[in-house]
Parts: C-alpha cells; sequence; structure tokens
C-alpha cells in the first residue's frame, strides 16, 4: 500500500472530526493505518488530536518519532511550532519560545513568532512571580527560625564537613541508595554498594579522580556564569542579541530573567553554595569508595571550608545561595525551564536547610 497523499479524502473526515471535537476518533483512524503509509501530514493530524486530549507527554513522543523523517524546512517548522506548543501547556515556556524561534529561523515568513513568545512570557512572568511569593514566605521564616534557636552545637573540623555537602549528599544519595551520615565525615561504603556508586561516578558524571573532579567543578559552577548575568542587570550592559541563535539567546534571557526577579533573596557570594555543597558531596561519594586518598580529601574540604567562610557569614547567608542555586540550577540547566517545578524544589532544599542548620554554630565561629 502507498503512502498516503496529502490530498486524500481521509483528510475530510478528519477535519469534520476536529470540528465536533472528536479527537480519539481521529486517534483510532490514525492507528488503523500501517505506520510505514503514514504520511507526515497524517502524523501531524495524530499529534494535534493528542494535543486536544492534552496528552501532551504522548504527543511529545510521537513528536520525537516524527522528526527524523521531517526533513523539509515547512514540516521542520511545522514540528518546532506544535513542539512549542506542547512545552507551552507543559509549564516549560522558555523551551516553547525556543522552539517558537527556532521555527522562525526556519521559516523567516512566519509572522507569528512575536506573538507566541508574548503570550509565552506572560505565563513567564506569572510563574516567577508565584515563586518569588514562596522564597518571600520561606526566608523570613528560616531567619526566625535561626535567631529563636538555642544552644547552638560546635562541630570542629573537619567534621563540619557533612554539613556543608548535606543538600549535596542528600540529593545524590536520594538516587543512589546510598546515605552519607551527618555524624560521619569519613563515611566508608559496603562492599555490596561500592559497584553502584563508583558506576555512578565514572559512567554518570565521568569523575574518575581528584583531577576529574577538579575538572567538574571548574566547568559546572553556576558562582561564575550567574555573576556575569547579575552585572548585566546592574549596569545593563547587554549582549548583542541578535547574533545569538534561538538556544542561546533563550537561555540567556531565562537566566537574566530569573535572576533579576529573585535578586533580593540572593547574597552578596551568589550561588556559590551550591557549587560547594555539590562538590563535596561527590568527594564524599569518592573517599567512600577508596577514589581519593585521605590526604585528597583533606585537601578538597580545607579548599572548600576556607571558601565558604570567606564567602558567607552565616548558615542563614548559606541557605539563601544554596536555595537560590537549586532554583537556578533546576530551571536553567537541569530541566525544559520549568519555573514551578524548579520553585517546588528549592522550597523543598529550603526545609532541608532549616531543618539541618539552625541549631549548628557557622563554620569555625568559635574559634573566630
Amino acid at each position: 500500500m502507498a503512502q498516503i497523499s496529502d490530498n486524500d479524502p481521509i483528510y475530510e473526515l478528519l477535519d469534520k472530526w476536529h470540528d465536533e471535537d472528536e479527537y480519539e476518533k481521529i486517534l483510532q483512524k490514525v492507528e488503523e493505518i500501517p505506520m510505514e503509509d503514514r504520511s507526515n501530514k497524517l502524523w501531524f493530524r495524530k499529534i494535534s488530536a493528542l494535543n486536544n486530549l492534552k496528552r501532551y507527554a504522548e504527543a511529545r513522543e510521537e513528536v520525537a518519532k516524527l522528526s527524523p523523517r521531517c526533513t523539509e524546512p515547512a514540516d521542520l517548522g511545522k514540528l518546532f511550532y506544535m513542539l512549542g506548543y506542547i512545552y507551552d501547556q507543559s509549564d516549560c515556556e522558555f523551551k516553547a519560545i525556543e522552539c517558537y524561534r527556532r521555527r522562525a529561523e526556519i521559516d523567516p515568513t512566519w509572522d507569528e513568532c512575536d506573538e507566541c513568545v508574548k503570550d509565552s512570557m506572560s505565563y513567564v512572568e506569572n510563574d516567577l512571580e508565584s515563586a518569588y511569593k514562596a522564597f518571600s514566605k520561606f526566608f523570613p521564616d528560616y531567619a526566625a527560625k535561626e535567631q529563636t534557636a538555642k544552644e547552638k552545637k560546635t562541630i570542629p573540623e573537619p567534621a563540619i564537613l557533612p554539613y556543608i555537602s548535606a543538600m549535596g549528599s542528600s540529593f545524590m544519595s536520594s538516587n543512589l541508595g546510598v546515605k552519607l551520615p551527618l555524624d560521619d565525615p569519613f563515611f566508608k561504603c559496603s562492599e555490596e554498594d561500592k559497584p553502584k556508586v563508583i558506576s555512578f561516578l565514572t559512567d554518570r558524571i565521568h569523575i574518575t579522580d581528584l583531577a576529574s573532579l577538579q575538572q567538574d567543578f571548574g566547568n559546572k559552577r553556576l558562582a561564575p556564569f550567574t555573576s556575569g548575568i547579575l552585572h548585566i542587570i546592574e549596569t545593563g550592559e547587554e549582549p548583542p542579541l541578535d547574533e545569538l541563535n534561538s538556544k542561546t539567546r533563550t537561555h540567556y534571557e531565562a537566566a537574566k530573567l530569573s535572576l533579576k526577579k529573585m535578586k533580593e533573596f540572593i547574597p552578596e557570594a551568589g550561588l556559590a553554595a551550591w557549587d560547594y555543597s555539590d562538590m563535596l558531596a561527590i568527594a564524599r561519594f569518592m573517599y567512600s569508595v577508596d577514589m581519593l586518598t585521605n590526604t585528597e580529601m583533606m585537601q578538597t574540604y580545607l579548599f572548600a571550608n576556607d571558601e565558604c567562610k570567606r564567602l558567607f557569614k552565616s548558615w542563614e547567608e548559606f541557605t539563601h545561595s544554596l536555595t537560590m542555586g537549586a532554583f537556578y540550577n533546576t530551571f536553567v540547566r537541569e530541566t525544559s525551564y520549568n519555573i514551578k517545578a524548579a520553585a517546588r524544589f528549592a522550597i523543598n532544599v529550603g526545609v532541608f536547610c532549616l531543618q539541618t542548620y539552625p541549631w549548628i554554630d557557622w563554620l569555625g565561629s568559635v574559634e573566630d
């Protein structure tokens, strides 16, 4: 059987069902047709029906299947437009903006890009405002809890190591099922757990020794990049946006808008707490499976400890940095720009800090 042509009478029936909101019938009809006989046009109709049924995850799966077949600019542009719609409906508005701009790059005659971007930005602003309100409520609660904490516990170096790395350790532990305890800075994994920890370090995050840990820290640090964006916000010295492609421009705008909105919650040291917590968590896991020596572990810890004491004056400042680092990392770097999901995760990080830090003296506070 030949592939169904774009003029086939089937489209009259599909149009009728579309007008009558009979989207399930559209799906059933398309499924009756063998995969090899479906045209791109027919496949787009299936994706449209799934979108109208709000089955966005399935629609994205169909987009992924269709993507290799879209070689012509018209089909490729339509694919990005439909993907943008899916992202818009899935609370990933900046990802939708990237897709709309990608379509405009493919088809410069498409004149709806600005309107689509404008609509998506209105949802971005609403989501950022909701996140702002959540942080506005959380941080004063944290400050009040820290001020009322009595009989703070003094933990000497290097026993404070697990506290600096607590969030990163907890996050990685939830994925690995291996918990790094707060009362044992030099914890060693059981022989049973070692293989999965080593696999996580070497296969998933590609860290094998101290040099690769240092390189990973340098490459992934949030602090330098976000400090540059905050400087732009302060000075108004915009880079030449017209020279950026759709992906890099959208990434920059997402970073700038989120940092500008949340600026009052970010301490002077920026988001460095996230960097050091993450690095030390990885180091602790490496030490636990003998990928770092005692000397290498202590060198890494002392570097992070000294930097955190230099950058932050209290656990409250550290918490601000860590929580906002969690928000930024999840929103801009780790997901498809889902503001709601990033804010939920960041508040959970803040709550974790609230349960961990207010009763512990800041690094070296007694000696200082």
